[in-house]
């Protein structure tokens, strides 16, 4: 029984001692926190009295700014965003057009790490800038960049180039607004390493014409590049052409909706592409007849009832790997006299046509001692030819299309030699 007695009373100052220990976790973490969150407000106050000595001095030096300070161990990131206001806006100024500045609104907040749920510190203020200081004969650009879910990008780079060149950083709500510039021409530039727009350039620019009390607004869209690891998926075992074409599909890629990456090699990545939301669909071959929805120059579908393979999904930064479907073929090569001849290398020729205006070639392997070669091609029409000897009468020609279900039949090829 005192063994007994013993174990229980072990065990419930066990439990009481844990609710102690977390009790005063707890309070240690509530300290520590009040301590680091009176610091921050402390700098962010600090930060708001350089800004207004700075405005005192010269106004026009003001610019945005991201500091880091260390205090008692703990790294404290002090951000000064600035926006150029009308004094009746409702919004900011990428969302107000044509509403000429008035006042300089300031926005502090100092951050640090494990703030556990607490808010970063924060102070704002509104200047308005003495008379004089800007010229009033001027105009203004407003930028606004957003990511693939149309959400703001903060702290992307925007430079103009023209009469005169700046740059600035996006603010928390994707604005960078080039306040008081004189009127002219400009090119928008953006520059952040690892960002697309939608057609993939990674410096996307756009051109403005300043005029005097406007404001030119204009929007990019802007985020972290995505990747295809696109994988030419033989069919029955069949050798693939290894600098075949691969095209993908958005609407977003304009003025066609596709565009297609060259290059060799199986696997193949396809870099830079902007994380679209519904992804991107993606088929072997740059010809009109390679798109199982491909369509000729007047409009008519080669394959009327055939469709795309699903979108593949991307996302910002990452790399997805995907399959690309191929057509297998068998081809019997023969000589004039209908004797089957080995170690015959083929290349397959495909036409021009609306869509690739040099068509294609692709020189695919060699024959074994069977005068065989089993290959994997794109749909479409092929001309299959005996590289270094000419056709018998004409060289043949097969059409491959999504609708097949069964593999192809063997092709023969005669040629002289």
């Amino acid at each position: 029984m005192t063994l007994l007695e013993l174990v229980v009373a072990m065990s419930v100052l066990a439990i009481m001692m844990l609710g102690i220990a977390a009790t005063i976790d707890s309070g240690l973490t509530l300290v520590r926190n009040n301590r680091n969150r009176s610091v921050a407000a402390n700098l962010a106050s600090q930060e708001m009295d350089i800004v207004r000595e700075t405005a005192s001095a010269s106004f026009t030096s003001l610019a945005p700014a991201v500091t880091t300070q260390n205090v008692a161990g703990v790294s404290y990131t002090v951000n000064r965003e600035l926006t150029w206001e009308a004094k009746n806006a409702n919004n900011g100024p990428c969302d107000a057009a044509n509403q000429a500045p008035q006042v300089l609104r300031v926005h502090v907040w100092v951050d640090w790490p494990d703030r556990a749920g607490t808010l970063p510190a924060s102070s704002d203020t509104v200047l308005t800038p003495p008379v004089g200081a800007y010229d009033p004969n001027t105009g203004h650009i407003a930028v606004s960049v957003v990511d693939a879910n149309a959400a703001p990008e903060y702290g992307v780079n925007v430079s103009i180039n023209g009469p005169t060149s700046k740059s600035l950083p996006t603010n928390s709500d994707g604005c960078a607004f080039f306040a008081f510039l004189p009127a002219g021409s400009y090119t928008v530039s953006l520059g952040t390493p690892g960002y697309v727009d939608r057609q993939g350039h990674a410096s996307p620019s756009q051109p403005v014409t300043v005029t005097v009390g406007q404001v030119q607004s204009l929007q990019f869209d802007y985020d972290q590049a995505s990747s295809i690891t696109a994988t030419l998926n033989p069919a029955n075992g069949g050798v693939v052409p290894i600098d075949l074409p691969v095209t993908i599909a958005n609407t977003i890629l304009v003025p066609t909706g596709t565009t297609t990456f060259t290059g060799s090699g199986n696997p193949r990545t396809i870099s830079n592409l902007f994380p679209a939301n519904d992804g991107y669909q993606l088929w072997a071959g740059q010809c009109a007849d390679a798109d199982p929805e491909g369509k000729d120059a007047s409009g008519t579908a080669f394959y009327p009832s055939a469709s795309r393979d699903d979108p593949v999904e991307v996302d910002p930064g990452a790399t997805t790997a995907a399959g690309v479907t191929l057509t297998p073929l068998q081809v019997h090569v023969v000589d004039q006299l209908s004797q089957p001849k080995a170690a015959r290398t083929l290349v397959f020729v495909h036409a021009a046509d609306n869509v690739c205006a040099g068509g294609e070639s692709h020189t695919v392997g060699t024959t074994d001692a069977s005068g065989n070669l089993d290959v994997s091609l794109p749909y479409g029409t092929w001309q299959v030819q005996e590289l270094g000897h000419t056709a018998v009468t004409t060289w043949p020609s097969v059409t491959l299309s999504p609708l097949d279900t069964l593999p192809r039949a063997t092709l023969t090829v005669a040629g002289n030699g």
